[in-house]
């Protein structure tokens, strides 16, 4: 593998996968709606926050395990070699869930914009197929072409959404400029739990950083500088930007326009503001932007199967690199060739791809990577009490504060599992998977051991 990139291409890369834009016309009304909070900022705020305290204990493994697994390698590291194999299962799973609920909803939003563009009518499983096949080509290559493909779309979706901010807070709205959505003495009105919770939802795939760190310029300082800015620069987008939201709307108007139109709450502020060239603009980058995202974890997900290659949790021939491209090309293959049969399987079964395959894989992706951030809180923990190295606020302090916080999350999502996912029977469903997929890694270590000792 490569040694190419540094900090700037590591959050290009994972700030590309939170989908900026995307998240902004997406997750921005579900936050508001599903609160009810007048200062649904702060939400963001708070996420922020407990993600840089997980990320205290998470770089501070990074320079301990120096793998490339990420969950998996920290989580073996401090819990051992059979809860390693579970939280490499249900990683694996977990992302692969999430790749499958990106390429329908990529699909079902491009052919949205292509019929409200041009009149002309293809279904999105055409798209998804077409977006697959480019970010399947980019992922075979050195990771460095897709940086630079993810850098220009960043930009551009970063624009837009921050040219429509700055001109809503200067101009104001309806009640003026006002900092009413900011006021944290607010936080308890309504149901902030549902708030966090889908705030959270924002930020999957900062950890990303460290499944990179095989590609990455001095990996001991790139990843640890590259986690904590994607961390904090995405927090202060959404926070920023949901602020201009609703001085835009009005902050006593945000929760009854959110709720009442969802999907147009950002698009109609676009026109207010910056006209039909702002509303058309703000269309075309959000497919711009589920792009990136779509390309983001082509790539987290073929270094997954990759590094599990290499380990020996996958056919060992996944973990070979490119002898040219030094990239995880065959795992690449593989990932386009599962998400061509899903997209098939799709289509035959008649899901919907936003109701249904986006809906239920992404929450349950969301579910099991919260589980996991848990599970690496917990194994920071158990890890450095055996290596007595290091100061307590980083190996102790600011784990045990993450593994209390991810831990009363994920008690909060299993709660509201059917609310997320939009029915109870589907969200039971969906909470079986993982958990089968937890339970069985850690089983097949039994397995392997059993097999090695009759050889």
């Amino acid at each position: 593998m490569g040694k190419g990139i540094g900090v700037r291409g590591v959050v290009f890369l994972v700030a590309a996968g939170a989908a900026p834009l995307a998240a902004a016309v997406a997750v921005f009304p579900v936050v508001v709606s599903a609160s009810e909070s007048p200062v649904s900022p702060l939400f963001f705020v708070v996420a922020a926050l407990a993600l840089a305290v997980f990320a205290v204990g998470f770089t501070r493994m990074a320079h301990e395990v120096t793998d490339a697994g990420a969950f998996y390698d920290f989580i073996r590291a401090g819990l051992g070699h059979v809860c390693g194999r579970g939280a490499a299962t249900l990683a694996l799973v977990s992302y692969a869930l999430l790749f499958v609920a990106l390429v329908g909803y990529l699909g079902a939003s491009t052919a949205s914009a292509i019929e409200y563009f041009t009149g002309a009518v293809i279904p999105w499983w055409a798209w998804s197929t077409v977006s697959l096949f480019i970010t399947g080509v980019l992922a075979y290559r050195d990771i460095a072409l897709s940086t630079k493909v993810l850098g220009v779309s960043l930009v551009l979706e970063l624009a837009i959404m921050l040219v429509l901010d700055f001109v809503v807070v200067f101009r104001g709205g309806p009640e003026g400029t006002t900092a009413s959505a900011l006021n944290p003495l607010h936080f308890t009105d309504g149901t902030p739990s549902l708030g966090l919770m889908f705030a959270f939802f924002g930020f999957v795939g900062f950890e990303a950083t460290v499944i990179f760190r095989s590609e990455a310029r001095n990996p001991h300082r790139t990843i640890p500088r590259a986690t904590y800015v994607s961390i904090v620069a995405i927090g202060l987008f959404y926070a920023f930007s949901l602020f201009a939201v609703a001085v835009g709307t009005g902050p006593n108007s945000l929760v009854a326009k959110a709720t009442e139109n969802p999907q147009t709450l950002v698009t109609e502020l676009a026109w207010t503001f910056l006209g039909v060239f702002g509303q058309d603009a703000v269309q075309i980058l959000v497919l711009v932007s589920l792009f990136g995202c779509f390309l983001t974890f082509h790539n987290v997900l073929a270094r997954f199967t990759f590094n599990f290659g290499a380990a020996g949790l996958l056919p060992s021939a996944l973990g070979r690199a490119h002898p040219r491209h030094h990239a995880p090309s065959r795992a690449s293959l593989a990932v386009t060739a599962y998400c061509l049969l899903a997209i098939a399987g799709s289509v035959m079964l008649g899901l919907d791809p936003v109701l249904d395959l986006y809906t239920w894989f992404s929450g349950a992706a969301t579910l099991g990577i919260i589980v996991l951030m848990a599970l690496t809180s917990l194994a920071v923990i158990v890890f450095f009490r055996g290596h007595e190295r290091g100061s307590w606020l980083t190996t102790f302090i600011a784990p045990t504060v993450s593994l209390v916080a991810f831990g009363a999350l994920v008690f909060l999502v299993v709660k509201n599992f059917p609310l997320l996912v939009g029915g109870y029977g589907v969200a039971v469903t969906l909470i079986a998977v993982l958990a089968i997929a937890l339970a069985g890694g850690a089983a097949s270590s039994f397995v392997s051991r059993s097999s090695a000792r009759n050889l």
